[in-house]
């Protein structure tokens, strides 16, 4: 069964991320781990680790694009990043500070231009990297961890989500 366009997306991410943050490509980490819809982590947990998700709130006013091509919407698709990495016990969010750096790198590659990522052949219009934020290790996480919110435009034909244009 064919993937929808979302998930082809999703994946695709999924996959640069694992092949671009190595440290020998010139980051600071290598990725132990990119997965999709994972919101806690263990305490044995193979580390550094990344986890995709969904915002609750999509994107209620998305733009019509139709004509010839059929009906479809150009929605601002917000995904988080979630990520951790090992421990410092005297410093716990720095690890995570330097995770989410790595992160911020990889993901400029995909929007530069000239790049051979280039919105992944034109499966997303653009792409929008916001701050981040830092939390501390909780009950909910034994690892501080960051969210990366990036805000994918996405344009889906209603008729046919599986469409990749």
């Amino acid at each position: 069964m064919a993937d929808s366009k979302r998930l082809v997306v999703l994946k695709t991410l999924s996959q640069f991320l694992r092949d671009e943050i190595k440290t020998a490509n010139g980051y600071q980490h290598t990725l132990a781990a990119v997965s999709r819809g994972r919101l806690f982590i263990s305490d044995t947990e193979a580390l550094p680790m990344i986890s995709i998700l969904e915002n609750f709130n999509p994107d209620r006013e998305p733009a019509e694009v139709g004509g010839h091509q059929g009906r479809g919407v150009k929605d601002n698709w917000v995904l988080l990043l979630q990520g951790w990495a090992a421990d410092d016990k005297a410093n716990p969010s720095d690890p995570a500070h330097l995770l989410m750096a790595d992160t911020k790198k990889a993901l400029a590659k995909i929007v530069k231009e000239d790049g051979p990522q280039y919105m992944f052949g034109g499966l997303i219009a653009n792409m929008h990297i916001e701050p981040g934020v830092i939390r501390p290790p909780t009950e909910a996480s034994p690892r501080a961890y960051f969210y990366l919110r990036v805000v994918v435009e996405v344009t889906e034909y209603l008729d046919d989500p599986y469409r990749l244009d």
